[in-house]
């Protein structure tokens, strides 16, 4: 499955050229932020679906595909860079032990500075819907883009875990605050700073708003703001 879904990102964005082209007008280019119990993946699969038909051409919604791509290019399993995107940090005895220890050793900076280049790389090639991942910051320069913002009251979120996970309403809670702070953790270390909402094009409530109505609502805008 790795060797498939390998292929199919070579042949789709051609990440392996030893020189990234220089694309005239990158993108376009969707992200999606998402506040945790807040699900947008099926969101963007519809979106992609809907663009398609009004485009006339692919769109391709990517979030783990970019864990895979990133590891392969460090020569590693996707499972021994996972730890960054749960904003988890080796210690120094660990990075020293590492790289002494294992030829394949790569440094938290060196793991994170390879994702954003595969992310950045995704987005100038365009046509293609970011979820999570730092997109909404590593695509920033990008002109053709939009950055879509989902969130909703932290009680709502938590019944919604609750019905995919299981679970006490209270552990939920906590759950869902940790994993915000560990995506913000990540998002800040591609800014450097907090997270603005200057940096969205349009924050969504998933709690009062359906995805049908996201999905028509974010083709409009794109063609008002003439990125399609």
């Amino acid at each position: 499955m790795k060797d498939i879904l390998h292929q199919y990102m070579k042949k789709r964005y051609q990440l392996k050229e030893t020189e990234t082209p220089k694309y005239q007008f990158p993108g376009p280019v969707i992200t999606i932020s998402r506040e945790c119990g807040c699900y947008a993946i099926n969101m963007a699969t519809a979106l992609a679906n809907k663009l398609k038909k009004v485009t006339g051409q692919e769109w391709t919604v990517l979030t783990k595909e970019i864990l895979v791509e990133a590891a392969e290019q460090l020569g590693l399993h996707p499972r021994q860079i996972e730890y960054v995107f749960e904003s988890k940090e080796k210690s120094t005895w660990d990075e020293v032990f590492s790289s002494m220890s294992n030829k394949y050793y790569k440094s938290d900076k060196q793991i994170k500075k390879t994702i954003a280049e595969v992310v950045q790389a995704m987005a100038r090639r365009g046509n293609c819907i970011i979820v999570g991942r730092g997109g909404v910051i590593l695509t920033q320069d990008i002109e053709k883009s939009m950055h879509i913002k989902l969130q909703a009251p932290i009680k709502w979120r938590a019944q919604q875990l609750q019905k995919n996970l299981g679970g006490k309403f209270e552990e939920m809670i906590t759950y869902a605050q940790t994993i915000d702070s560990k995506r913000e953790i990540l998002r800040n270390f591609f800014n450097t700073k907090p997270l603005k909402l200057s940096h969205f094009d349009i924050v969504f409530n998933s709690m009062n708003i359906e995805d049908r109505i996201i999905v028509d609502t974010t083709i409009k805008i794109l063609k008002e703001k003439q990125i399609i």
